[in-house]
């Protein structure tokens, strides 16, 4: 981990920096594919004989606690839905957090090929960590490193980055000193604000001057834009 190491060489000076990036909001629309199956599953399709639980939607969704806004008999339940029952769906076919969300992140990481890039799965269980794999090969990530961890393990992992980029309020409430916390504003974190806040991936050379060559040089967008993206729930 190296923010305040920096070198020169020819026109560029360089801040050789690990940043993470969270999957879940910055990358992928999670919440939406959820919110789809969940109907689906409860709502729009009788129930198994027998079962009189009243499965619902409650309130505005938003992304701190699925389980404040959709009701399961148990965590048991949740959890099965989640990651047993539907985790290809929903971990693997979600859509994008916006229509370039890989463009844009192909071209951060190649342009500044001085940094390290990471992305960051939270807790994901079963079978949804395969999901989110075949989510990022589905949009082609072309990057080398991805890490997978639990809540528990959120403020250790700071330890190992510089700069995290996530729509967590509990990733983001837990950096600490001289790290740098990135809130990535989707329409289901709007219940807590951050010093830096982000829209897309593209505005991040905005508020981190550090994070970028002072100079450009030859850049290269490696895939064009998705245009299978699902619109954002409002």
């Amino acid at each position: 981990v190296g923010l305040l190491f920096t070198y020169e060489t020819n026109r560029f000076i360089f801040s050789i920096m690990e940043i993470f990036i969270s999957i879940d909001g910055v990358l992928r629309n999670t919440i939406q594919k959820f919110d789809y199956h969940y109907n689906d599953a409860y709502l729009d399709s009788e129930l198994e004989e027998g079962n009189t639980f009243e499965y619902n939607k409650i309130g505005e969704v938003q992304n701190d606690n699925l389980l404040n806004y959709y009701k399961f008999q148990s965590i048991e339940e949740f959890e099965y839905f989640a990651y047993i029952e539907y985790p290809i769906e929903i971990f693997g076919h979600a859509g994008l957090s916006y229509s370039t969300t890989f463009s844009d992140l192909h071209k951060l990481i190649y342009d500044n090929p001085q940094h390290n890039y990471t992305l960051v799965g939270l807790d994901e269980k079963g079978k949804a960590k395969p999901g989110s794999l075949f989510f990022l090969s589905k949009n082609g990530y072309l990057g080398n490193n991805i890490k997978f961890i639990t809540s528990d393990e959120i403020e250790n992992t700071w330890n190992l980055c510089d700069v995290w980029i996530s729509d967590n309020k509990k990733i983001l409430d837990t950096r600490t000193e001289n790290k740098i916390g990135i809130k990535f504003s989707t329409a289901y974190n709007q219940y807590f604000t951050n010093s830096l806040e982000i829209g897309k991936l593209t505005e991040i050379e905005n508020i981190c001057p550090n994070f970028t060559k002072t100079e450009k040089d030859t850049t290269l967008t490696l895939n064009q834009s998705q245009t299978d993206v699902e619109p954002e729930i409002q």
